[in-house]
């Protein structure tokens, strides 16, 4: 039986060996039973609900439907290869923006050519674009090398938020970036010292005022305020702050142990000072690098569940999905929705400029209202007319 939703049966009244079907629809896969539907079902299940795919295999079968694992991951790589050229273009709308985040976590790949499989690789991810089409780009890599990140931003130009990692300290030395760095990391260093001692010394003195620093970001956006009046306060407000700072960096420098707890937080604010104080330039600029470690975090979480990936194929599909999933709860549009509407219709877009209307944020919200509903079931009729109709899983999906 063909999993591809209902479809129509003829047959003439006088003459039982005439049988008609209506056309099928073309498929994302070819010759596969999948349609768009379980496709969409089985993608949002694994990334989006963090659901492996064995205890996807596992919920077929009880069903008695067999599936195995090996076909679903078949399915969900042929369905990234098919939606790969919309991950080129969140790609240049990153790069055509003047205000990026990056971040990267560690993924085990178990069969990957010419290492072991204990070895980690990479997922790296970086956010771009105008607020109102942010994308979400992750990309699989066996290493943590500089060259990716260097390769992926060649043709961008602006501002890079992201940690104090070598490879985008690099970035900012380049005559085109500005690395942004992070309050966030900055601060974790002082409240660590500050939890393990309970006499008040320089540590609490610095978080209290990073919290200050902090509380004036709140209070801003708490008034929606324009990137001008960020502009106006963090320079009226946040500048004395960071100076009280640097006073205490600076004079501490001199006389904390070598080595110490202490003595690695301030070098590592000294060492990066400027970069700390980039977000003052541009209201548009965050205090730190959250938006990023808040997006790498469902890929952190599925990992907890599925734990690996079997091969390079596997991750680099799993990048690809990911990417697009993401980008979808940015802009608040259904998961399962988008991926039945586009899967279905990616193969009519012969044009950049088709696909583009594709992408999460670009999307007509009225495309995507039906994929949710059930089709009516069509009963035969006894009179004549219909002789059969065919339901299936896929069309309740």
């Amino acid at each position: 039986m063909r999993l591809l939703g209902v479809y129509k049966k003829y047959a003439c009244k006088g003459c039982s060996d005439t049988v008609r079907l209506a056309k099928l629809p073309k498929q994302p896969i070819d010759k596969a039973i999948a349609a768009p539907g379980l496709l969409a079902a089985i993608i949002d299940a694994k990334f989006n609900r963090h659901m492996p795919l064995y205890r996807q295999e596992a919920m077929f079968g009880e069903a008695n439907i067999s599936i195995t694992r090996g076909t679903l991951s078949n399915w969900m790589i042929k369905s990234a290869n098919l939606l790969t050229p919309l991950v080129k273009l969140m790609e240049a709308d990153i790069h055509h923006y003047d205000i990026a985040y990056a971040d990267e976590t560690p993924l085990q790949v178990l069969k990957e050519k010419d290492r072991l499989p204990t070895q980690k690789s990479t997922m790296w991810l970086f956010i771009g674009g105008p607020p109102d089409k942010r994308a979400f780009v992750y990309q699989y890599h066996t290493t943590r090398s500089h060259q990716i990140p260097f390769d992926f931003f060649a043709d961008f130009k602006g501002y890079l938020h992201a940690d104090c990692y070598k490879a985008y300290v690099a970035l900012g030395r380049s005559a085109h970036i500005k690395h942004v760095a992070c309050w966030a990391h900055a601060r974790r260093y002082f409240v660590d010292i500050a939890k393990a001692c309970k006499k008040e010394g320089l540590a609490h003195q610095v978080v209290k005022l990073i919290g200050n620093l902090y509380h004036l970001e709140r209070e801003l956006n708490n008034k929606e305020a324009t990137p001008e009046i960020m502009l106006m306060h963090r320079q009226q407000d946040a500048k004395p702050v960071l100076a009280q700072i640097k006073a205490l960096l600076d004079d501490a420098q001199f006389k904390v142990p070598p080595k110490s707890p202490l003595a690695t937080a301030v070098f590592y604010s000294l060492n990066h000072w400027d970069a700390l104080n980039i977000y003052l330039q541009d209201g548009r600029l965050e205090i730190d690098n959250n938006k990023s470690e808040r997006s790498i975090k469902p890929f952190v979480i599925g990992r907890k569940n599925w734990l690996f990936h079997g091969n390079a194929l596997g991750a680099q599909a799993g990048s690809i999905l990911f990417s697009l999933i993401e980008t979808c709860k940015q802009h608040k549009v259904d998961v399962f929705s988008w991926l039945k509407y586009v899967l279905a219709n990616i193969h009519r877009a012969e044009t950049v400029e088709q696909l583009e209307k594709l992408l999460p944020y670009n999307i007509k919200p009225v495309l995507l209202t039906d994929m949710r509903r059930i089709p009516e079931l069509i009963m035969p009729d006894k009179e004549g007319g219909l002789l059969n109709a065919y339901t299936c899983l896929a069309s309740l999906l």
